[in-house]
């Protein structure tokens, strides 16, 4: 009898282990797929960073206007515009 209860209680543990084992094992690649996406997230993030501060400078601003567009562009006062107003009734 007592053969077949240490037989029993080392199956019992065995059987524990592999479970323990597998959800472990599961968990480390949920947080390894979890760090990965949060890299890539955070390489975008840098890239569009760097194209905004690229972009959006004072300096790169005006060279994309005068690579684009013709010079007719005037400067309006703030006075100058004009204020619509569309009333539904």
């Amino acid at each position: 009898m007592k053969k077949y209860l240490i037989i029993f209680f080392i199956t019992i543990l065995i059987i524990l282990t592999t479970l323990i084992k597998t959800s472990t094992r599961e968990l480390e690649t949920e947080i390894f797929n979890s760090e990965e996406k949060i890299k890539i997230l955070l390489n975008k993030k840098e890239l569009i960073q760097l194209q905004n501060s690229y972009l959006s400078s004072p300096e790169r601003l005006f060279e994309l206007k005068d690579k684009f567009f013709s010079k007719d562009f005037r400067f309006l006062e703030f006075k100058q515009f004009i204020y619509l107003s569309h009333d539904t009734k």
